[in-house]
């Protein structure tokens, strides 16, 4: 395949069929007892994709199968290695342009469990994942934790996800009902952190592109027309990125 019609294919979101198959090799003897399943890479990539920056592949693919480099999965061959690798970037792709196009009708990957008859939605798996997300980076995080409405909005990825809850908390999460009730929040609450983070994320880019500038072109005068054509003074467009953020 060429590197065209690679970038290509990337852009396709996944299949039904291909997101059966990348839950059937995430739980098949190819992986360790440490691999993320369907549901907790779901909820690990969501938090990628809403945190306050854009993290190199390298600082968060690894995550995926475990802690320790003995967790990396057996792959038959090369090319099976680069088609799940490939699985894996289309569904943080596709968690991507969701939340661009709309967060509010975001649909996270939940497990479905079943209690004297009746299922319920079930995303402590989920929020797991998402917690192990944050902590790639946690102390980028500091701005939403220190928000007030920020500590409301994570409550319920914090009580079904975060290894350390109190005894008080543990009952809130108790029952099939109760969990599923925190579940129903996530969607809403992971459209707030998209919002909350977003002009980080842009203050992220413009920064990087001053930098990028700044390294390729002769030095410019602040009054001077920026160079990324917006016809704007380059000290109010991407001058201010490197100066301010």
């Amino acid at each position: 395949m060429s590197s065209h019609a690679a970038i290509t294919n990337q852009l396709l979101p996944l299949t039904p069929e291909e997101i059966d198959e990348l839950d059937r090799f995430l739980i098949s003897d190819s992986t360790s007892d440490e691999t993320m399943m369907l549901d907790s890479l779901d909820g690990y990539l969501t938090a990628i994709v809403v945190g306050p920056n854009k993290l190199e592949f390298g600082k968060w693919f690894p995550g995926i199968w475990g802690p320790s480099s003995d967790d990396l999965p057996n792959f038959n061959s090369m090319e099976e290695a680069e088609h799940i690798m490939d699985l894996i970037v289309r569904l943080i792709n596709g968690i991507t342009w969701d939340l661009e196009e709309n967060p509010d009708i975001f649909s996270p990957i939940f497990n479905i469990s079943e209690y004297r008859g009746r299922k319920f939605a079930d995303a402590e798996t989920w929020a797991y994942g998402f917690m192990c997300g944050i902590d790639l980076c946690r102390k980028d995080w500091q701005p939403l934790f220190d928000d007030p409405n920020g500590v409301e909005v994570l409550r319920p990825f914090h009580l079904l996800g975060s290894d350390n809850v109190t005894p008080e908390e543990i009952e809130l999460t108790n029952t099939p009902e109760q969990r599923e009730k925190l579940a129903e929040q996530i969607p809403s609450s992971v459209a707030w952190m998209y919002r909350f983070w977003l002009p980080y994320r842009q203050a992220v880019v413009e920064r990087m592109v001053a930098i990028a500038l700044q390294r390729e072109l002769p030095e410019i005068g602040h009054n001077e027309p920026c160079p990324c054509g917006s016809g704007k003074h380059f000290k109010k467009c991407c001058g201010a990125a490197a100066i301010l953020h």
